[in-house]
């Protein structure tokens, strides 16, 4: 066969001829989504295979298919786990086979058994639970042996077959589907083409579908690379994660099993550990695998913790020990991210975990406070050392939003905290560790008191979490409404309060903290840019927080001289709060 144009010089762009003539099995991960291509792709690429018979054009290139290679025997066909392209490897498939039914109902038993030997079956013995090309994903495969066993009904095509006996997989999801739905479309195209033009036709489209439609195939590594290799090949896609990929590889090891097994395994613990993620409204699991990857090893990236994973359970064949062993830090997880208490914590380290949640503790700082959750509650650390440990890392983190430090480089610092303090860490032992990265500042007291008095922290991340804090370091009850933050110098002051300040002090001060109080969302809108008289007998009077209230009766008036005065007890109460 003549080499075909190519669309790119890419040595990996391969006619279909390449890509399923081998000795090669495609699969479709089993939890993958299920095929659904609609008519009007298919009409599409209908009208492109028949632009190549016709001459309009030399060839087709029908984008990327991302594989990955599973390990197997030796003596086996090569499985490639199809992490991206199923609709169109699918789809050429079922056109092939489409064009075998055509040549059966020609009687051309000869091609028909030349082209389903050569495209779509392995012709030889193996110990795989099914010999066709292509394995489709669970939702698929009973729309899949329908179609071949309808193929495979005429006695005189099996007899062209010589000792070919099919294998089929086990039969799961439903009859009826867009999978057999489009191999119908498919074979009334070679129908149609038949009776219009005869064999000859027949012949020169499966001709060029093999030989002048091409792909890039990408043969990847590491398989979390896929879908971006993918989306800039292609027009963008419903992404696969890292969590999709880490069930797909959990899951290859069964792949072979009886369908009610895989269901059962899936049922008793996959289901249960992948629903616990699900908190509030929102889904954690994607965000789990890579501070759980850095605990196993704290120097990798975010691409590599899919293959880091891959290469620790490689020698694990039972998904229910994977999953038990990512549950172990799962609680501690959740716990961190959400603010809950799934590792049932006494109420003291519970309030220490909540605090971190509720100042938007950086991401990077999770795999130390998950080991930190994890040791705590096996007792392997005391809980007067563990309160200790995680004030400490609430100061650092605290100071460094109020004077404005970002969370870069906070990553290099909790990544291998852990292993830093020789996996025993104390309070002591951490501040020596974070203070060894010169370039990460752990502001002092001075510097933690000049933010407070003069940065502009409205707006701030840490702003409600300090004001909250403040609130509660005066006692009384505790109200669980989240608070609004209230200009008490507003944002658009009216005339009276240019009595006192000027426009240059106004921009100066309305947006540093001690010109902030908490409301709630009500009295806010209702005070408004009113003078300091009126919000004052509101605050008195009405106010839900103690702050609040304590403020109005200790400030008579609002001046510049006031709001500096109480920036600096602010800042003062902000370093015995979070002590180092």
């Amino acid at each position: 066969m003549a080499a075909a144009p190519r669309l790119t010089s890419n040595s990996d762009e391969t006619e279909v001829d390449g890509l399923l003539s081998g000795d090669n099995i495609f699969s479709i991960p089993y939890f993958q989504r299920a095929y659904k291509w609609k008519p009007a792709k298919l009409d599409q690429l209908q009208q492109d295979f028949l632009n190549i018979v016709d001459g309009a054009v030399d060839l087709h290139f029908l984008g990327a298919i991302i594989i990955h290679g599973r390990r197997s025997s030796p003596a086996n066909p090569k499985i490639f786990d199809v992490i991206d392209g199923q609709q169109r490897l699918t789809t050429l498939y079922l056109y092939l086979t489409a064009a075998v039914d055509q040549l059966i109902e020609m009687k051309q038993f000869d091609q028909a058994a030349s082209l389903f030997l050569k495209y779509l079956a392995i012709g030889r013995s193996t110990s795989l639970p099914s010999n066709f090309k292509l394995h489709p994903c669970k939702e698929d495969r009973h729309q899949f042996n329908i179609v071949m066993e309808n193929l495979l009904s005429d006695d005189n095509f099996l007899n062209h077959l010589g000792s070919f006996e099919p294998k089929y997989l086990p039969e799961t999801g439903e009859k009826t589907g867009r999978l057999r739905s489009n191999y119908r479309l498919a074979c009334r195209f070679f129908k149609d083409q038949f009776d219009a033009e005869g064999i000859e036709r027949v012949e020169a489209i499966y001709t060029k579908i093999v030989e002048a439609v091409s792909v890039v195939q990408i043969d990847v590594q590491d398989p979390t690379n896929g879908p971006k290799i993918f989306d800039a090949l292609n027009s963008r896609q419903e992404p696969m994660t890292i969590g999709d990929l880490v069930r797909n590889e959990i899951f290859s090891r069964v792949a072979d099993m009886d369908p009610d097994q895989i269901e059962q395994i899936d049922q008793q613990y996959w289901q249960p550990f992948y629903r616990k993620f699900k908190q509030n409204g929102k889904n954690l699991f994607d965000s789990f695998f890579f501070p759980y990857g850095l605990i196993q090893k704290p120097n990798l990236k975010k691409s590599q913790v899919y293959r880091a994973l891959r290469e620790e359970w490689s020698e694990i064949r039972e998904p229910k020990e994977i999953i038990c062993q990512l549950e172990t830090y799962q609680n501690a997880f959740i716990d961190i991210a959400t603010g809950s208490n799934e590792e049932k914590h006494s109420s003291e380290i519970a309030r220490c975990f909540y605090n971190l949640w509720s100042s938007n503790a950086p991401s990077s700082s999770y795999p130390f406070l998950m080991q930190l959750s994890k040791a705590i509650k096996d007792g392997k650390l005391s809980e007067l050392e563990g309160k200790k440990i995680l004030a400490v890392i609430e100061s650092f983190l605290i100071r460094r939003a109020i004077c404005g430090h970002e969370p870069t480089g906070l990553h290099a610092v909790f990544k291998k905290l852990w292993e830093d303090c020789d996996r025993d860490p104390t309070s002591e032992k951490v501040i020596t560790e974070i203070k060894k990265h010169k370039t990460v500042v752990w502001p002092n007291d001075a510097a933690t008191k000049s933010a407070i008095l003069r940065r502009s922290l409205y707006g701030s991340r840490i702003t409600r979490y300090v004001l909250l804090e403040y609130d509660k370091s005066l006692g009384g009850d505790q109200p669980k409404e989240v608070p609004w933050i209230e200009h008490v110098l507003p944002v658009n002051p009216d005339k009276e309060w240019y009595k006192k300040i000027n426009k240059k002090q106004h921009k100066q001060y309305k947006d540093r903290i001690a010109n902030l109080i908490p409301l709630t969302e009500e009295m806010n809108k209702s005070l408004s840019n009113k003078p300091y008289k009126n919000k004052r007998s509101c605050y008195l009077e009405d106010a839900m927080f103690k702050s609040t209230r304590q403020f109005a009766k200790k400030y008579e008036d609002w001046t510049p001289q006031m709001l500096k005065e109480r920036g600096t007890q602010l800042g003062a109460w902000a370093c015995e709060r979070w002590l180092y």
